[in-house]
C-alpha cells in the first residue's frame, strides 16, 4: 500500500475508532504527543481525548466521508478530511455535523502517526 493510501485509511480508522470507542486502536493511531484542537479552541491531549471518548463525553455515532485530501512532504503528511459526523459532543443534542479535520501526521520509525488534529466545520 502506498503512503497516500495508508494515510487516507488512518483518517478513516480514526473516525471509526472514535465511533466504536476502540481505545487500543486510538492509542495505535495517535502519537503520544498528539493534540486535538476543538472548534472552541479547547485543546486535548491524547490521554484526555481517549478518556472523553471512553466516558461518552464525546459521543460519535456515524460518519460519512465526503473528501479526504492528502499531501505528503517527506516524513510529514497533511490531511484535510471533510466528514458528515453524527455526534453528541459534551452533552449537546445528537446531530449531524459537517466536520472538517485538519490532521498532521509524522512518519516515526517507519510508521505514520497522527500528531495533531484541528476541528472546524465546513
Amino acid at each position: 500500500m502506498k503512503d497516500e493510501e495508508i494515510i487516507r485509511k488512518l483518517y478513516i480508522d480514526l473516525c471509526e475508532a472514535s465511533i466504536n470507542k476502540d481505545l487500543d486502536k486510538l492509542n495505535d493511531l495517535l502519537s503520544d504527543d498528539y493534540v486535538l484542537i476543538h472548534m472552541t479552541g479547547m485543546k486535548q491531549s491524547k490521554e484526555d481525548y481517549t478518556i472523553s471518548v471512553n466516558k461518552g463525553e464525546l459521543k460519535y455515532f456515524d460518519s460519512i466521508h465526503e473528501s479526504i485530501e492528502v499531501k505528503i512532504e517527506g516524513n510529514k503528511a497533511f490531511v484535510i478530511g471533510k466528514t458528515k459526523t453524527l455526534a453528541s459532543p459534551f452533552g449537546m443534542s445528537t446531530s449531524w455535523w459537517r466536520l472538517r479535520q485538519d490532521l498532521v501526521l509524522e512518519k516515526r520509525n517507519g510508521k505514520w502517526l497522527i500528531v495533531k488534529s484541528q476541528a472546524s466545520t465546513y
